[in-house]
């Protein structure tokens, strides 16, 4: 146990207190001295060290303690609950230690008093020290600065003295020794002229930072606009030609609707080309304001005025208030484009039809549907212990799932939290590190790759469906992870080596899918496999894209998001040919079998968070996700 103690010189000279101190505290060891002056850690350090938030990094705010005497903010911990959707259970964010929410409310765990007390000492000692007191205006008014606008309480053109953070007034030295003794202002905060400058100074650098965010977003909207503009005439000629050459062979018919259309492209041309420049100028008139507003910051860095340099941040955090920067991004850098489509030769029906059709293309997420509706969510299990998963494999009739979190293997049941070990006491093989896992319902067994304690001992190892070791099917390699199986087939990606493996279920190697016939390399880091009935098959590779190949492994697609900071993990193959896609960061995604309709998948509601492994029924009705925070759900 350890203790610290202060001595209160000012009020009671004789008393120590002795505080005991929590785990985030263990360290401090604050002794006071005979005289009773504060010694040992300054008050920075002390809140630096003591009084800081392990999740916010910042001071504590309605601390709660939790039962392993771990202590956090109170909306930190709310925050921690609701993003991994948490139940009646927390585990520490730092022991792991599991605690009982008091009726489900995070709000009802007991405060934490020490830090509490700390946190009142803190602010009280260091108001104390800074604040203008009538012992101390002599001293602080020889630094003050005279203010043009002369006092607020009496209209002098003097010195001004302190700055009343309730009244908004800056005040003179006689004026400032009545606001501390008039009841009425005798609570208010006084600052004076040099902390009022240092607040200010201390506000630069979010000022320059907020700044510079919005200046790198106005040059990236604007090179964007730019680029668009110079793209655009180019686009616009090749969609002409292309309306001219499926105009060639109507003659008459054909030339005069070519024509038309021709004269609608020049004015989407001209229309649009305004349009950008008309942003473009806008952009530059608002990067002229963000160099007045870069220039008041300078000032206030250079400038020891309380009064000029708080006139100047009130006029930068005005125009951060109003600036709309951020929200127009998306919208300016959607890319802007031509596009025509002809319809077939034949003259006698385009006499009456149009010979083809324009739309404007915008590059934008889609947001698509497994089917013709929603995408429904239900949690079916949870892991205890909030382990994530890095695959699951479901049974026929989904009474029975396999999981694994590179750690163990796992059986859960629908609706259980307690996970029962996969392999069987009497199992003679162990697994050591399992990535990938998948199911045969043909032999009735279980595949599992594994990598083993050191780089190159992984291997690919089959168990049967009740968890007896059945073979090794292949050892040796680099980095195995995702495991898929197609008829007597196993395909396995392995990560480090950069290439997919097939092996026949006997292990013999006949093909390596590595390098394209020019000697360029597929993959960057494939991850994660599936194979559809068909044969096709999907890689998720080094979480950027997904690749998807037909049966005889020629690449028809690569999938890559267009929503920022994608982490693409498992994959799945569904029977319609469509590909499923966890992306950690966003949820689902679907690329359709004809690659035409690609996009995030629309869910009821919030619920699925973090989706890291992938699996189907054969029917196709169902797929089930396991996700980082170690929950199953299935979605319909």
């Amino acid at each position: 146990m350890h203790f610290f103690s202060l001595t209160f010189k000012d009020r009671h000279p004789n008393v120590l207190l002795i505080f005991w101190t929590d785990p985030l505290c263990a360290n401090v060891d604050m002794m006071a001295s005979s005289s009773g002056d504060y010694m040992g850690l300054p008050l920075q350090e002390l809140s630096n060290q003591f009084l800081i938030c392990p999740l916010c990094l910042e001071q504590f705010k309605s601390p709660k303690v939790l039962p392993c005497q771990h202590t956090f903010c109170l909306q930190c911990i709310r925050s921690y609950v609701a993003a991994r959707g948490l139940g009646s259970t927390l585990p520490c964010p730092l022991c792991k230690e599991v605690a009982h929410i008091p009726d489900n409310d995070v709000s009802k765990f007991k405060n934490n008093f020490m830090i509490v007390s700390l946190l009142q000492f803190v602010e009280n000692t260091a108001t104390k020290i800074e604040s203008p007191t009538e012992s101390n205006l002599d001293t602080l008014a020889s630094g003050d600065q005279a203010c043009e606008d002369g006092c607020g309480a009496c209209g002098e053109i003097t010195s001004m003295t302190s700055f009343c953070q309730m009244c908004h007034l800056w005040l003179c030295n006689i004026c400032t020794k009545a606001h501390i003794r008039l009841p009425a202002t005798a609570m208010h905060e006084l600052l004076s002229s040099r902390q009022v400058d240092a607040r200010c100074k201390a506000m630069v650098g979010k000022g320059e930072t907020a700044l510079n965010e919005i200046q790198t977003n106005n040059n990236e909207l604007y090179e964007a606009l730019v680029m668009q503009q110079s793209q655009l005439p180019e686009n616009v000629r090749l969609v002409k030609d292309k309306i001219e050459a499926a105009a060639a062979q109507a003659v008459r018919v054909i030339n005069e609707k070519s024509a038309d259309l021709t004269q609608r492209a020049e004015e989407f041309l001209q229309e649009h080309t305004e349009v950008l420049s008309q942003r473009g100028r806008e952009i530059l008139k608002a990067k002229g304001e963000l160099d007045g507003i870069e220039d008041l910051l300078k000032s206030v860095k250079v400038s020891d005025d309380g009064f000029k340099n708080q006139k100047a941040i009130k006029k930068v955090e005005e125009y951060l208030n109003r600036s709309q920067f951020s929200n127009s991004i998306e919208a300016g850098l959607s890319s802007l484009n031509l596009a025509f489509t002809a319809y077939g030769n034949n003259l006698a029906d385009l006499k009456n039809l149009e010979i083809g059709q324009m739309r404007v293309v915008t590059v934008k997420p889609k947001h698509v549907f497994l089917t013709d509706r929603s995408v429904n969510i239900r949690k079916n299990a949870s892991l205890v212990e909030r382990d994530y998963i890095s695959a699951l494999a479901i049974s026929k009739f989904a009474d029975k799932y396999v999981v694994a979190n590179n750690q163990d293997v796992m059986i859960f049941k629908p609706d259980s939290r307690i996970p029962k070990p996969f392999l069987s006491p009497l199992s003679d093989r162990n697994v050591t590190k399992p990535w990938g896992i998948a199911y045969s319902e043909e032999d009735r067994r279980i595949y599992i790759s594994q990598s083993g304690p050191y780089e190159g001992d992984g291997s690919i190892v089959s168990y049967t469906h009740d968890g007896y070791f059945h073979s090794q099917i292949a050892s040796g390699l680099t980095l195995p992870r995702g495991i898929a199986i197609h008829k007597s087939y196993i395909f396995v990606c392995d990560q480090i080596d950069k290439c997919v493996y097939i092996f026949t279920n006997a292990g013999r190697v006949i093909r390596v899918l590595k390098k394209t016939p020019d000697g360029k390399c597929i993959f960057n880091g494939p991850m994660f496999i599936s194979v559809g009935k068909t044969g096709t098959f999907a890689v998720s590779d080094n979480c950027t894209s997904v690749k998807v190949f037909d049966k005889d492994c020629n690449l028809k697609h690569t999938y890559i998001s267009s929503l920022p900071e994608s982490q693409f993990w498992d994959v799945h193959v569904m029977p319609s040919g469509a590909v499923v896609v966890c992306d950690w960061k966003h949820g689902l995604h679907k690329i359709s079998p004809e690659f035409d309709n690609n996009g995030l998948i629309t869910t009821d509601g919030s619920v699925l968070r973090e989706p890291s492994a992938l699996a189907a029924l054969e029917s196709g009705t169902s797929i089930y996700v396991g996700t980082c925070g170690g929950d199953i759900f299935s979605a319909i």
